[in-house]
């Protein structure tokens, strides 16, 4: 096995080392299987918001909705 050194604030390594050891793992496992899991495309990187949105309907004309519905047409064309 090769050693690999990685820099981490060190606000997250402690977090992270207190809950691995609650966990009775080691850090260096938790990099491992994390490290592990991503190779294997088991868990992606990414971002979530956990921002609240509200939701308001606004009425639209039917020309306007046709239009709108084409540019997600070709929004989720582009994001295949």
């Amino acid at each position: 096995m090769t050693t690999t050194s990685i820099s981490v604030d060190k606000k997250i390594r402690d977090k992270a080392a207190a809950k691995a050891k609650n966990d009775m793992i080691s850090l260096s496992a938790v990099v491992r299987i994390l490290l592990i899991d991503y190779a294997e495309d088991k868990i992606r990187i990414g971002s979530q918001s956990n921002q609240e949105f509200t939701i308001q309907r606004i009425e639209v004309d039917n020309e306007t909705q046709s239009l709108m519905e084409d540019v997600i047409t070709e929004w989720n064309k582009s994001s295949l």
